[in-house]
C-alpha cells in the first residue's frame, strides 16, 4: 500500500484524523416510503376533490358502518366466527366510497383510523393496481404504531426484495411478523379501510404479445382483474383471522 506521506519530508505530524466518507447504508423504511401510493391515503392530495356527502346524508349506513366498529356486530352468529371484516357492496354509482371517505374522516377524529387505501380505476397507476398495496398499509401502520418501524426495517433489511414477492408474502413479512414481535395490545379498535378493490386492475407480468408457452394448449397468461381483487381480499382475510392483528 502506497504512503499517504510518499517523498513528504521536512515536516512533523502531532495528531492524525482519518475520516471515512463512504456512504451510509441505506434506510430500509425509506426504500417501503418509496413504494406506497400516497394518493391512496384517505387525505392525500390527490384525492382533495373525492366525492363527499354532509353530515346529514347517507346517515343511517354510515352509522351502521361506525356502531359495528366501535361495538362490533350485533349478530351473535355473525361474532363468533371472529372475522372482523365489514364488506360494503352496493350498485356502481350509489355513492360507497363517499361514505367510506366520510367513515375514515370520523375515525380520523375520534383517533381510531390506522390505515386506509382507496382504489380507483381513473386514479394514478398505485390506486389502479396491487403493487403498492402492501408497503402502503406496512407503512400507515407504523405510524399508527410506532414499535412497529424496526420490526418492519429488519423485514425489508433481511430480504430486500420483499417489494417483488405475492401479497401473501408481503403481508406475512411485512405485517404480522412485526406485529408477533411487539405484542400489539390495545382495548381500543383499529380501523383498516379498504375501499374499491373491485375497481384494481390486474398487474401482467408477461407481454401479452410475447408469452410464455402455456402448460395446456389455448390457456391464457394474461391475469384477469378477479385474481388481482380475489388475491388482496384474501391476504385482508388472513390478516383478519392472525390473533396478531389487533384491528
Amino acid at each position: 500500500m502506497t504512503s499517504l506521506f510518499s517523498e513528504a519530508h521536512d515536516f512533523s505530524v502531532k495528531e492524525l484524523r482519518v475520516i471515512n466518507a463512504a456512504s451510509p447504508a441505506g434506510d430500509p423504511f425509506n426504500d417501503l416510503v418509496s413504494q406506497i401510493a400516497a394518493g391512496a391515503l384517505h387525505d392525500s392530495a390527490e384525492r382533495c376533490d373525492a366525492p363527499k356527502y354532509y353530515p346529514e346524508t347517507r346517515v343511517a349506513v354510515q352509522r351502521e358502518i361506525y356502531s359495528w366498529i366501535v361495538h362490533g356486530d350485533p349478530d351473535p352468529l355473525a361474532a363468533q366466527k371472529m372475522v372482523n371484516i365489514k364488506w360494503v357492496t352496493g350498485p356502481a354509482g350509489t355513492g360507497k366510497s363517499a361514505i367510506m371517505q366520510s367513515v375514515a374522516d370520523t375515525c380520523k377524529q375520534d383517533g381510531i383510523l390506522a390505515v386506509t387505501f382507496f382504489f380507483a380505476s381513473y386514479a394514478s397507476p398505485d390506486r389502479r393496481r396491487k403493487t403498492a398495496f402492501i408497503p402502503t398499509l406496512a407503512y400507515q401502520l407504523a405510524q399508527h404504531l410506532p414499535a412497529l418501524k424496526d420490526p418492519v426495517a429488519q423485514a425489508i433489511r433481511d430480504n430486500p426484495l420483499l417489494f417483488k414477492k405475492t401479497l401473501r408474502v408481503q403481508m406475512e413479512a411485512l405485517i404480522l411478523t412485526p406485529l408477533r414481535q411487539v405484542a400489539v395490545e390495545s382495548k381500543v379498535p383499529g380501523v383498516v379501510l379498504v375501499d374499491g378493490v373491485d375497481e384494481c386492475e390486474a398487474e401482467q407480468y408477461f407481454d401479452s404479445d410475447v408469452s410464455p408457452v402455456s402448460p395446456r394448449a389455448g390457456e391464457s397468461n394474461k391475469r384477469t382483474n378477479d385474481q388481482d381483487q380475489s388475491e388482496i381480499l384474501e391476504v385482508l382475510r388472513k390478516a383478519a383471522l392472525d390473533p396478531a392483528f389487533p384491528f
